[in-house]
């Protein structure tokens, strides 16, 4: 089994986004059903690394989580690294 690692980039961005959302919404409910989707994906990608839509020019693979979320990833025989966590409602050169 493949062992996941998450960037600091890519830790920030989550944390920041659960954050978000629980003083939006003044209650941690949207916040932990994006936790639980964000689980379900990195579970699915550890079972099948190549599930994401690859970029070719950096091979880097991207999955989308609630409709609004970008988990971005690559992988190694031994490893999935979680480069980012991107909302798509975001102005994409923040990316």
């Amino acid at each position: 089994m493949r062992k996941v690692e998450w960037t600091n980039r890519a830790n920030k961005e989550f944390d920041h986004t659960f954050n978000y959302w629980i003083n939006h919404n003044k209650s941690d409910i949207y916040s932990q059903k994006l936790l639980d989707e964000t689980l379900r994906k990195v579970n699915l990608i550890v079972e099948n690394p190549k599930i994401g839509a690859e970029n070719k020019k950096n091979k880097l693979r991207r999955v989308l989580v609630l409709d609004n979320f970008s988990l971005t990833y690559k992988f190694s025989k031994n490893n999935i690294q979680i480069v980012s966590f991107f909302d798509n409602r975001r102005n994409p050169k923040a990316l």
